[in-house]
């Protein structure tokens, strides 16, 4: 079995700023990444990657971008497959399925449809093969299935099945480089906005470095007024003949962002651009509003006993959570590994005997989880994905495509979240991409709520959403969402979904929602009250709660609890706050098969996180007690009904 470069080896992500990649960690002399997109290789180079963002590292705005010389970089718009027929030779796109993985060797599978409604599989194997006389070889080994006979596939010139092979002087060692960032999107805009084609950060190429832009307006207080101009109205003949394109398009808001960015990085001690080392977290308490016109809710409520599950050693930040027809549970991360992990024993009590496994790895932010008849599915960033155990052994070998045609973009908070079953359906919410320049639009699935089907195929339920980390199942087997307070939303809410509905988030959809009303949530969350990061909502199966709803809360922090009422076909209803006392903010919750509720923590640095804590899983039970308290409130003709949990206490 072949060793790896790294722990996972195979990782999926954006990659310098390309949506669905895969990289292959093959060796520290040879890496590769290749465009699920295309279903062609993107680069073979030495070198590695800088595994920054929000996941990864705690760092906002970016993605993972490439480090190191490369062997060869392929041209992402050349397509080099095809398909021959009665002597007629056509382009073809395959479609992407996934890939096994076994003993370390990875095989993509891409599917090409025929006319006849027919389907050919094909099965890619890369690799990296050294040789004694300081060569590397990268090869792509095909073999196909269900080829009709009178029908040949072609890679380029090479018709398949087939093993091709280039060969390479193994390029000389090189250090990672230092790689400049900001908290802000002055770098993302550089880059979208083609600046960073012709412009580095120090040294003159087609045109001159940021730094010496810098150095050069230093003294000049009128540098930002005569730079924006120049952006709009390009020109030559400042720093040599190539000509700068102009760009009338960007906004002035964007164009000073940009330009503040440039000129921020003089080449002075105190100069204010960064560079990623290793980001540290604030450690600084957070003080929280407090909360309604009572005390803050600061511990365990009285009615649960809290049970730890984890070893001390296993720190999830949790991404989705769910169980087997065992009864283990399974975990995901939404961390530089991007696992999910099987976990045995949890009910015993005690987090020795608890054990952990691996199932999978490398996937992309996974923030949605669901088994369905034993079979496992996660929701990353830009897929929906099957993992199957073909050979039982407790580790996934095949990572199978079932949705990636979805709109997806390079955003680092274009986050997907998830996942509901329901009816023969995935039901999935895409949050909306928040670092757009200002004559950008939002893809047009983006901020909607999709259902997906097994066979791939999937269309929008509702509109008008921003980020909303949470779906779920309520009364009545209803679907639920928590939505995050942002732009165009003032504060969070509880949305019962009903197709059709469009939510009022306008946030750089142009014209496309003209003339829709916008649905009433079925609550409104006071922000910083009670609401701040709503999450996963769950609906309360059994006890003195019971078809009332919990959701978690990542920033607020603890769990709150819902009541609903449908008064003329609507829910309505209203919120509490029901517990704190947990280790993290909570993102995800189930209950188990045991009955009791299983809460899985996330956070990271800045304000996406509950007292700075990053991570958390732990076990509440219902111990019988009551704790005396609002139940219930209804709206009655003329007022309200409150119902306590304890009629004997009320006064």
């Amino acid at each position: 079995m072949p060793q790896r470069h790294r722990d996972p080896w195979v990782m999926r992500s954006v990659l310098d700023q390309h949506i669905r990649m895969v990289t292959l960690a093959f060796h520290q002399d040879a890496y590769a990444a290749y465009s699920t997109e295309k279903c062609v290789p993107y680069k073979w180079w030495k070198g590695g990657v800088h595994w920054d963002g929000a996941a990864f590292n705690n760092t906002k705005t970016i993605q993972p971008e490439t480090w190191g010389p490369a062997y060869h970089t392929f041209d992402l718009d050349k397509n080099p497959w095809s398909l021959q027929q009665h002597g007629k030779k056509t382009p073809i796109q395959p479609q992407y399925k996934g890939y096994f993985l076994q003993n370390n060797q990875l095989t993509f599978q891409y599917i090409i449809s025929l006319e006849n409604a027919g389907q050919i599989s094909v099965f890619e194997q890369p690799d990296v093969v050294f040789s004694k006389s300081g060569k590397v070889s990268f090869t792509q080994e095909f073999r196909l299935e269900n080829v009709p006979p009178d029908v040949l596939i072609f890679y380029g010139d090479q018709e398949l099945p087939a093993k091709i092979q280039a060969e390479f002087d193994i390029l000389p060692d090189q250090p990672a480089p230092e790689r400049l960032f900001t908290d802000n999107q002055a770098l993302l805009w550089l880059d979208k906005s083609g600046c960073n084609t012709c412009h580095e950060a120090d040294e003159k190429t087609v045109g001159p470095g940021y730094r010496q832009i810098a150095d050069a307006y230093d003294e000049d207080t009128e540098a930002l007024t005569k730079l924006i101009q120049k952006v709009r109205s390009g020109g030559s003949g400042v720093w040599g003949p190539a000509a700068m394109p102009s760009h009338p398009g960007l906004a002035e808001n964007d164009l000073k962002t940009m330009i503040r960015y440039v000129l921020s990085l003089q080449n002075k001690p105190d100069q204010q651009a960064s560079k990623i080392k290793s980001p540290q977290s604030n450690n600084t308490p957070e003080v929280l509003p407090t909360p309604g016109f009572g005390a803050p809710v600061a511990g365990l409520h009285p009615a649960l006993d809290l049970h730890p599950i984890r070893p001390q050693s296993f720190k999830p930040r949790v991404g989705g959570l769910d169980f087997l027809p065992d009864g283990s549970l399974l975990v995901t991360t939404w961390d530089s590994i991007g696992a999910v992990y099987r976990l045995q024993g949890i009910a015993s009590g005690d987090t020795n005997q608890v054990r952990i496994t691996r199932m999978a790895s490398g996937l992309a932010e996974p923030l949605g989880l669901k088994v369905v008849d034993g079979e496992v599915y996660v929701l990353q960033k830009q897929e929906l994905t099957q993992l199957i155990d073909h050979d039982t052994d407790g580790v996934a070998d095949e990572y199978r495509a079932i949705c990636n045609s979805f709109d997806a973009s390079a955003d680092f908070h274009e986050f997907s979240y998830g996942l509901v079953y329901k009816d023969g359906y995935f039901y999935a919410a895409l949050g909306l991409a928040m670092r757009l320049m200002q004559h950008e639009e939002q893809l047009q699935d983006r901020g909607t709520l999709i259902k997906i089907s097994k066979d791939g195929t999937y269309e929008q339920v509702i509109s008008g959403l921003r980020q909303n980390n949470g779906i779920g199942l309520g009364p009545e087997g209803g679907i639920f969402l928590t939505e995050n307070q942002g732009n165009w939303v003032p504060a969070c809410k509880v949305i019962h979904v009903q197709p059709g509905a469009f939510h009022g988030c306008l946030m750089n959809t142009g014209r496309r929602y003209d003339g829709h009303v916008m649905s009433q949530p079925a609550l409104w969350l006071p922000q910083d009250e009670i609401g701040n990061s709503p999450s996963q909502p769950v609906l309360i199966p059994q006890g003195p709660y019971a078809g009332q709803m919990l959701h978690g809360e990542v920033t607020h922090g603890g769990i709150k609890r819902v009541f609903l009422e449908k008064i003329n076909g609507n829910w309505q209803g209203c919120v509490f706050r029901f517990t704190q006392g947990l280790e993290a903010g909570i993102n995800r919750l189930v209950f188990g098969p045991d009955g009791a509720l299983y809460a899985g923590g996330v956070g990271m640095n800045g304000n996406w996180a509950w007292n700075n804590a990053q991570y958390g899983l732990q076990r509440l039970t219902f111990n019988g007690k009551t704790a005396f308290e609002i139940l219930a409130v209804r709206m009655i003709s003329g007022g309200a009904e409150i119902e306590f949990t304890d009629r004997k206490s009320v006064v």
